[in-house]
């Protein structure tokens, strides 16, 4: 029996495998997705071990990390971002040649504070700042998510 012939006579079979197939997998993609946006899982690197306890006494403990750290613009960006991110991550531990005070780039204060406001718009609405659209968040409030203590992190190189 060739391929032909086979298809033909288990055509819904086929269909219903494919589906299935189709729904398992986007279920993992979606729970990898969910499960490696939180704290647990990126505080699991040592380099990421003193932000993940700073972030669990914060007024923000309840949300994931990619909640503040990637962009939320459509889910394109937001997946590309998290496998680039993801990625840098990676290499820097890998390596181990994080710095011993991890700190954000331009472009990751640029996305906190865009994640600032996208939660915080209602609040926002009547504040000078934030009407313009050119507002830095973390120039009065880098500490809300990691809190004022910030312990020394990274990985010491010796």
């Amino acid at each position: 029996m060739d391929i032909r012939e086979l298809l033909k006579t288990h055509t819904l079979k086929c269909l219903a495998a494919g589906v299935a197939l189709g729904v398992i997998a986007s279920g993992a993609g979606a729970f990898f997705t969910s499960v490696s946006g939180s704290p647990a899982f990126c505080g699991m690197c040592h380099s990421m071990r003193e932000e993940k306890a700073s972030f669990a006494t914060s007024s923000h403990r309840y949300l994931e990390c990619t909640e503040c750290h990637l962009p939320h613009q459509n889910l394109a960006i937001y997946m590309t971002a998290k496998a680039q991110t993801g990625m840098v991550d990676m290499y820097h531990e890998v390596l181990r040649d994080y710095p011993a005070k991890i700190r954000l780039s331009k472009d990751g204060e640029k996305t906190v504070s865009e994640n600032c406001l996208r939660c915080h718009r209602a609040t926002m609405e009547t504040v000078p700042m934030a009407a313009d659209g050119s507002s830095d968040c973390l120039k009065c409030h880098r500490r809300i998510a990691h809190g004022s203590n910030h312990l020394e992190g990274g990985i010491k190189v010796e």
